[in-house]
């Protein structure tokens, strides 16, 4: 009889550096566990080069999330450069990666369905048991089988695993006719494989996601790459945030491109063999798109991301350089109209038997502004513009990280 229990469903993506009678899945429930390379362990993975430790990590359950305590101080998440570290919980999130040893394994998360049954054929029987299952299967008289080809898989088992979040999640209420498939696979993470038809196993189902389980596990990736947590669960509600994070990033990538279009002075100063930022290239939003996020995309382009991050610091660089530039270049056009200098500038002004009378000062000054002003001169924009150049370029340099 099935139950249904709130589980943790671990799955090793990397299956083929499995070794022995390790399991490519696993599900925690409620009372948690550990997984290494210890037989004391819940979820042993074994491997060849000796990385997974025993009792290498332990998943808790800590105010109704599931959580994980990095015992070893060698287990990473994401992607993350350092381990998660044995003094802190990290909640699991659906789509977030644990990196143990040389597995990459990935994390879902929900009311999976329980069949005690499906554990008992999959993870619990022996190798040579299910080969002679196999074999009295096919040699079952009175019973008829239709061989189909099917296209090859590297793990049998993988077929009942389509649907990363769970094996469970493909057991449905029927029983359908066994039937055999020309394939050849390792049964197990182990070394050990074996080369011959299997059968498919009864009860369960080949169908994966339903659409409306589809949109609701795409958003849940998109919210774990932008390291959120919203919780939808009608496909509707999924589709229309879908669709909104879509016109976001689009308005992103436009406004990024139109103000990389304005940063000449900035561009000049990068100076590289090959401009490998995408955002800089001078494309359209849509070729610029493609070279983003395009399966085929260039292995010399910086990655979305990390495109964005840079662009982003460089605008960050440039308004800092353009305030310093700035306040240089308005303390210059003071020290140009302090007394002291308009005074020594006036002296050369006068000519020969002309006196300084009451008011010279004054009335050179008058003349002075009026000069300034008129339509003839540039010399008070030119100075500012000369002075602000050279400051914000000294600052924008002084800015750049080198290559």
């Amino acid at each position: 009889m099935n139950n249904s229990t709130q589980q943790l469903s671990l799955l090793v993506i990397n299956s083929a550096q499995l070794e022995g009678d390790s399991q490519v899945q696993h599900h925690f429930g409620p009372e948690g566990g550990t997984l290494g390379a210890s037989d004391q362990d819940n979820w042993q993975l074994r491997e060849s080069i000796g990385s997974v430790l025993p009792g290498h990590a332990r998943i808790d359950v800590i105010d109704g999330h599931f959580c994980l305590h990095d015992q070893s101080g060698q287990t990473f998440i994401n992607g993350s450069g350092s381990p998660v570290g044995g003094d802190r919980h990290v909640r699991l999130s659906p789509g977030d990666e644990l990196t143990v040893g040389p597995f990459q394994i990935r994390v879902s998360l929900g009311q999976r369905h329980h069949d005690p049954a499906l554990d008992e054929l999959m993870d619990k029987r022996p190798q040579r048991d299910m080969d002679t299952w196999l074999e009295d299967t096919q040699h079952d008289a009175g019973t008829t089988h239709t061989v189909t080809k099917a296209p090859r898989q590297d793990d049998p088992l993988g077929a009942l695993q389509q649907d990363s979040h769970s094996v469970s999640s493909l057991v449905t209420g029927s029983m359908p006719q066994p039937a055999f498939s020309e394939q050849t696979g390792e049964l197990s993470g182990g070394k050990e494989t074996v080369n011959q038809s299997f059968i498919e196993l009864p009860g369960v189902g080949r169908t994966g996601l339903t659409h409306d389980e589809s949109m609701v596990a795409a958003l849940e990736i998109v919210m774990s790459g932008m390291g959120g947590n919203l919780a939808v669960t009608e496909s509707s509600t999924a589709a229309e945030m879908l669709f909104d994070m879509g016109r976001t990033l689009r308005a992103l990538v436009e406004g990024l491109l139109a103000l990389q279009a304005e940063q000449g002075a900035l561009a000049d100063k990068l100076l590289r063999p090959i401009e490998d930022n995408p955002l800089r290239l001078g494309l359209d939003y849509h070729d610029t798109l493609s070279l983003l996020f395009a399966e085929g995309q260039s292995p010399v382009h910086l990655s979305a991301p990390a495109a964005v991050a840079e662009l982003l610091s460089n605008i960050r660089l440039q308004h800092t350089a353009s305030q310093k530039a700035t306040s240089v270049a308005l303390h210059s056009v003071l020290q140009a109209f302090s007394p002291e200098g308009l005074l020594a500038r006036f002296a050369h002004y006068r000519r020969g038997g002309q006196g300084e009378s009451a008011g010279w000062e004054w009335e050179m000054y008058q003349h002075y502004f009026r000069e300034l002003t008129s339509s003839r001169q540039q010399g008070f924009e030119k100075l500012f513009r000369q002075v602000y150049a050279q400051a914000y370029d000294r600052a924008v340099r002084d800015g750049l990280e080198p290559l």
